[in-house]
This record gives structure tokens, sequence and C-alpha cells, in this order.
């Protein structure tokens, strides 16, 4: 009997086309959700013109997707670790793409609230589960940077809304711009391709899945019929909360639901109003949303440059001076947002978007990384549950400061203090990635304990 650690082997891999296709699909998921995520925000002008809102009524809707946001990521988190992350992953697809398109056929702002709690369910359970997928299933040498890249989903799937918006919201209105999520649905065929969890198949016992799973990884490895497969000791436990708050674990845990819930309000509350903070600086919507995309733009800089400097520095040192670099930038976008030098703007809010969407993922990376693979979907699921909190948050701030007549630079610098509590938070977690040397990948991989 061969004993197999099989975290040793894909660790160990080089990256080859197995990896690339996983990498894509769960690449390919993240734009969508970008997509569907951020188009309530440029849709706010349009429903203001239609329906008549106040900026109360947008900041609740907004905040009515995110509380189906929370309800996803604590019950798809575990459920991956139960039924498997493949069915997971599919089934948060499915509702949260059908559940968009019906938020077109909304005939008021009960109906739009209750289509966007349902969408948001899925919408949060899918992210964590491509963000776990990834980290599992990438060789370690560069595992940080494949977390983080496929993060750079979120912000291109903004960009391509913002394009999308460009050329549809004027000529076909606000409803068409959810009746194209329809498209996305093809991605369920290639989700089903994907391979299941390591330690889903081990508890199974499904030994020629492994083996095949392992020999299309490291096509140097040949599985044996005697071999037995096993976790690594530092990646067994059980999925429950309790093991979020397990000897090691816990004070990361209570850390890395502070930060994501700060995390999340200053995304949602900025991004989402983003649109109309610079309408409301006299700029016009066509600009407005050009704003928009140059901050999503960003992600071309700072998702490449983040997932470098996490793999080099790890992530604790990544987010703490990262973070103190996004509040500075912050504060910069609210002092020059009411000029009319759109360069100077322009530059301010590409750089912000390189260092929120980086960091955002280098954060993403960085907790999923300290998680055991036996229960890392459930953590991830629950951080990020906790993180919608604050993105319920965020849509509300945004609408409550402006509702009470503070002004868009003003509210901008409210929002940049965020960051700097978050880094001061992140100097007080450990990394326990950077514990362990990272194996190199080489032409002879290890195979047993």
């Amino acid at each position: 009997m061969r004993p197999i650690l099989v975290s040793e082997v894909i660790a160990n891999s080089k990256f080859n086309n197995f990896f690339i296709f996983i990498f894509t699909v769960c690449w390919l998921t993240v734009i969508n959700e970008g997509f569907n995520i951020n188009v309530f925000g440029l849709v706010i002008p349009s429903l203001i013109k239609d329906w008549g809102l106040n900026p109360a009524q947008i900041g609740a809707l907004g905040s009515f997707g995110m509380a189906g946001m929370i309800f996803g990521s604590l019950v798809f988190g575990p459920l991956s670790d139960k039924i498997g992350k493949g069915k997971a992953l599919m089934l948060a697809t499915a509702v949260y793409c059908i559940f968009t398109i019906a938020v077109g056929f909304s005939s008021g702002f009960n109906e739009f609230a209750m289509y966007r709690f349902i969408a948001g369910i899925g919408l949060a359970g899918a992210f964590p589960i491509v963000v776990a997928f990834t980290s599992e299933y990438s060789p370690k040498a560069i595992r940080s940077r494949l977390v983080v890249w496929v993060t750079s989903g979120m912000a291109l799937g903004t960009v391509i809304a913002v394009l999308v918006s460009l050329v549809v919201l004027n000529d076909y209105g606000w409803r068409m711009m959810f009746f194209v999520t329809a498209i996305p649905l093809l991605l369920l065929v290639a989700q089903y391709f994907l391979p299941e969890s390591m330690s889903f198949l081990i508890a199974k016992g499904q030994k020629d899945k492994i083996a095949k799973i392992l020999e299309s990884a490291d096509p140097g490895f040949k599985a044996q019929a005697d071999d037995e497969y096993q976790l690594a000791a530092s990646e067994k436990g059980t999925v429950s909360l309790a093991s979020l708050f397990g000897p090691g674990m816990a004070r990361n845990t209570i850390i890395f639901w502070l930060v994501f819930f700060l995390n999340y309000i200053f995304i949602y509350g900025v991004l989402t109003w983003l649109t109309q903070l610079m309408k409301m600086q006299g700029w016009s919507l066509e600009w407005s949303l050009g704003f928009t995309m140059i901050w999503n733009l960003g992600f071309i800089l700072g998702i490449p440059l983040c997932g470098w400097l996490q793999d080099k520095y790890g992530g604790k040192i990544t987010l703490t001076v990262g973070l103190l670099i996004l509040a500075i930038l912050t504060f910069i976008d609210s002092a020059v947002g009411s000029s009319k030098d759109a360069l100077t703007l322009g530059i301010a809010l590409f750089l912000t978007g390189a260092a929120q969407h980086g960091l955002n993922g280098v954060a993403g990376s960085y907790m999923t990384q300290n998680y055991p693979l036996a229960f890392r979907g459930f953590g991830t699921g629950w951080g990020y549950g906790i993180g919608r909190i604050g993105g319920t948050v965020g849509p509300m701030l945004g609408g409550l400061l402006l509702t009470f007549g503070i002004s868009g630079p003003t509210a901008l610098a409210i929002f940049a203090c965020i960051p700097v509590i978050t880094a001061i938070l992140i100097c007080f977690t450990t990394d326990h990635t950077r514990a362990i040397p990272i194996a190199q990948p080489s032409n002879k991989t290890p195979t047993s304990i």
C-alpha cells in the first residue's frame, strides 16, 4: 500500500492544461458575477428617473441584494463541502442568472427587491466556491497569483457591464441590462466538467476519480491499485463553525470577519454610488459611466501586481501596506472629483481601482489559504458572508450621507478612513501560509508521506 498526499501532488505540479481549464472556468464564472453584481449601480440613474426613487430607497434596493448575498455565503459554503463544490457551483450559477433575468420583468420596488434578494443568494454562493476551487487546484509556487487573478473577473465583469450599458441604456432601457444575463447560463456546461474537491472525493472513497485527477494534474504521476489517498494533517478537520475557532484559527477568523465586513462597506458603498456621485458633480451620464469603467479597468494593473507581491512577500505585508495606499488614493479622489479635469480624475480613479481590486483579491486569497482544505469552503463562505453584511451597510450608508446633504467629495473622504482601519487589523493576523516552505515545481512529484 502506497500512501499518497494528494495536496502535495497538486502543489508540486507544473501549470498545464488541466489547471488552465479550471482557472478559465472559474475566471469566466467570476466575470459573470461581476456583471450581475455591478449592473445595479449602473442603472441607478435610470431607476431614479423612471420610478422617482430617492437615495434612501435606492440604498435599500442595493441592500436587499446584499442581504441575499449574506444568506448565500453562509449557506453555500458548508453546502459545497457537503455535496461537493461542483454541484454547489452549478446550483449557485443557475439561481443568480435566472433571478437576475427576473429583475428585468419587475413592475415595482417590491418585486425588484425580492428578485435581487434571491439572485444575491446565488451570487454570493458562487464566488467563495471558485476562490476555494482555484486555491485547491493550482501549483503552490503560483497559487496566490492564480487566486488573485481569478478575482479579477469581478472587475472585468463590471467593465463589460459598463460597456454594455453605454450601448443598451439609452436605446433599450435599464431592463435590457438584466435580460442579457441569460447568456452566461451556458457556463453550466463548463462547470459540469470541473474536478471535485479532493477532501470530498476522499471522504466518499472515490479512488478512481482521485487517480484520474492527479494524473491530469501531474502527467508524471502514475496511480497504482493499492494507493491510499490522504490529506496532510494540516488539511484535515471537520466542517463546523467550531473548527473556525479551533487552535490557531480563532484570532484569524475574527479578524478576517471584521476585515471583510469593513472591506465590503467600502467596496459597495463607493461603487454602488460612484456613477451617481459623478453626475452630482456635474458630469454627464456618459462621463459618469466612463469614470466607473476607468475605476474598474484598474484591475489590469492591480491584479497582477498584487498577486505577484503576495507570492513574494505574503498576504499580510501586501495587505497592510496596500490598504494604506488605497486610503490615500481615495482621499485624492475626493479632492479632485469636483474639478473638471477629466484626465487627472481618470488617473486617480484608475489607480484607486487598481488598489481596490488587487487588494480585494489578496484578501480573499490570504483568507482562503489560511484555512485547512477540509473546511476551506466553509471558512471562505463564512468570511465572505460576514463581509456581505458590510456590503448591505455600504449602499445604505452612501444613501444616508447623500440624504443628509453630505457632498460627494466628503462622502468619499469618509469612506477613505475604512482601509486605514482594516490595515491595522491585518497586522494582528497570523500568516500560516508563510510558516511552511513553499515547494517548488519539479519533474519529481512527491507522492508519499
